[in-house]
């Protein structure tokens, strides 16, 4: 059972969530693939009603910091973001690539499950954020957070608009 249904965690949160793409394929190395990726992240975030407060998508995963106005619609959030980038995803990849991400015959482009953790102060949403943004120069993909395209580090530490709108005044808790 996910705990925070255990825990009957309900109403406003942010949460830390990483999900992976299936065999860990570096699939997002390929350009086409992350904008596909971004471009539904940015219409899952308005059609559900979730704010984007760090993200980054490296090759094999995506980490993000969401902040819900009902924590309860995380499972949903995740579950069609999932669904509509994989059918998005298959229309530009080729068979071949296709073939690689087939499972007995079946296309499957994302894990099933997905990792979360409910941020519960400060300090951890300080951690998480900072390990968002270093994750591309720990992996030796840039020297300089600021410098991976596919991350809310320029929008934290420069004050720059990147893919998708980043909340840093917490409008999900209004």
């Amino acid at each position: 059972m996910v705990i925070r249904r255990k825990l009957k965690i309900k109403g406003r949160s942010l949460a830390f969530i990483t999900t992976t793409v299936n065999n860990r394929t570096p699939a997002f190395r390929d350009e086409k693939i992350s904008e596909v990726v971004i471009n539904q992240l940015n219409e899952s975030l308005i059609y559900i009603d979730v704010s984007m407060v760090g993200y980054v998508l490296m090759p094999t995963h995506l980490h993000m910091l969401l902040g819900f106005k009902e924590i309860e619609l995380l499972s949903k959030f995740i579950q069609s973001f999932k669904i509509l980038s994989s059918k998005k995803i298959k229309s530009v990849l080729s068979e071949n690539d296709i073939k690689k991400l087939s499972s007995k015959g079946k296309f499957k482009f994302w894990t099933e499950r997905f990792d979360d953790l409910i941020i519960v102060s400060e300090h951890q949403f300080k951690v998480k954020l900072e390990y968002i943004h270093n994750n591309p120069v720990k992996a030796g993909l840039v020297s300089s957070s600021s410098d991976w395209k596919y991350s809310s580090a320029s929008d934290w530490l420069m004050d720059a608009e990147g893919l998708i709108k980043i909340d840093k005044k917490f409008e999900w808790t209004d």
